[in-house]
């Protein structure tokens, strides 16, 4: 039996692959699955020669690649979104099916707005900051004696009393946007005792579970002490996160975007925070990543800021690698892959 010529380059898991499937593929690993380097375009354009099927992640699949291809049948693109890197119209024109790895991240980005939420509402980054700068550090102490082996002060100006945070079993966490991320996002703020508010089009009561509360974006603003989002990037999410956004917000509140930075107006979320309209924010990530050393969000205060890492974690190549599985399998078999997109 010929075997199939398959072109890895997106980050996976390859003994995986060749376990389940390397007596029917020859698995060709290059670009970023090699050295976590891009493959450049040319070089992309002369490897695709020959080859059937294409795992990729961040290369750009354009006509010129898609003309170089002379057998190419199959796209799998480890994102969720792939509109950005393949020409799906040249695709459909070619009739060259196309797969994505929609959700494989949703278990980590979860995680990390969980993580969000208990640093922000028990201010961990700021407390471990003011040790590490000195600021906190020192022999005096407010403490009575029998008091020794408790907290470092009981007066008003003491980490006990400045960091008070508050419990998230008497919050509530309102989600713009369920998807996969928003559902795990729930799921596991449930567990903290949570109550859940969720503004989407398309959610459903039905198959919602029971804590889980659909409502209109303007009850959500007016409610939930804490803003997660999960949209995507489109016409109607750009700059959806304004200023009367802010403004409508209920006041104390923390806002999260774990999506796409342009969904958000940054200067007026600076302004929001700045004002104490809200208690504070994270951002994972910004409208132009690396952020620049002279952003105005370096330097708000009750921020906090990550570079894009949210997604990143050891069991999203796990899970990718699963869904690439599954597309393979599919492909083999002659039926319609699970998470094709055209």
């Amino acid at each position: 039996m010929n075997k199939m010529k398959v072109l890895v380059t997106a980050e996976v898991v390859k003994e995986r692959l060749e376990e389940a499937f390397g007596n029917r593929a020859d698995f060709i690993y290059d670009g970023y699955c090699f050295n976590h380097e891009v493959m450049p375009h040319e070089e992309l354009c002369k490897k695709i020669k020959g080859v059937e099927i294409l795992v990729c992640e961040y290369d750009t699949i354009s006509k010129d690649v898609f003309k170089a291809a002379d057998k190419l049948r199959l796209i799998i693109c480890c994102r969720g979104g792939v509109k950005s890197v393949v020409d799906l119209k040249e695709a459909n024109r070619r009739g060259i099916l196309v797969c994505n790895n929609i959700g494989r991240n949703a278990g980590a980005l979860s995680d990390f707005v969980l993580a969000y939420i208990l640093d922000l509402t028990r201010n961990l980054t700021k407390a471990s900051n003011l040790i590490h700068s000195k600021e906190l550090v020192g022999v005096k102490s407010t403490k009575p004696k029998e008091y020794q082996d408790t907290v470092w002060g009981l007066d008003n100006n003491s980490p006990f009393i400045r960091f008070r945070g508050r419990s998230l079993n008497h919050m509530t966490l309102g989600l713009v946007g369920y998807g996969h991320t928003g559902r795990m996002v729930a799921q596991k703020a449930n567990a903290f005792g949570m109550k859940i508010l969720v503004s989407d089009p398309c959610f459903s009561k039905a198959v919602a579970p029971s804590y889980v509360e659909g409502v209109t974006l303007k009850d959500l603003q007016k409610k939930a002490d804490v803003i997660s989002v999960h949209v995507p990037l489109c016409d109607a999410t750009r700059d959806m996160f304004n200023a009367r956004f802010f403004k409508a917000m209920k006041p104390g509140a923390y806002f999260i975007n774990t999506s796409r930075g342009e969904v958000v107006v940054e200067e007026d979320l600076v302004k929001a925070l700045n004002s104490g309209r809200l208690a504070g924010a994270a951002l994972d990530v910004t409208r132009q990543e690396p952020i620049p050393a002279d952003s105005p969000l370096v330097e708000c205060p009750n921020l906090l800021l990550t570079p894009h890492i949210a997604g990143s974690a050891d069991d999203v190549q796990t899970c990718g690698t699963q869904m690439v599985l599954e597309s393979l399998y599919a492909s083999f078999e002659g039926f319609k892959p699970p998470y094709s997109v055209n």
